[in-house]
């Protein structure tokens, strides 16, 4: 393959996917801190690590699907 046409097609690609993926998880960072403020007795447990990591997984690939 041309390396002209991966450098025009993959750094357009990984761009807007990490510009995406980070406003999707700010969105997420912001929707948890919300709930822990309205259910602080609930967050405690409702708010895991694992969670998160699926959270994050799931914003990514959102972010990579939507920038095609």
């Amino acid at each position: 393959m041309n390396g002209r046409w991966l450098e025009g097609k993959a750094v357009p690609f990984v761009e807007l996917t990490v510009a995406h993926a980070s406003v999707l998880t700010i969105l997420a960072i912001s929707f948890e801190r919300y709930y822990a403020i309205c259910e602080p007795l609930k967050a405690g447990y409702v708010c895991t690590k694992t969670r998160a990591l699926l959270i994050c997984l799931a914003a990514w690939t959102v972010a990579a699907i939507l920038t095609r």
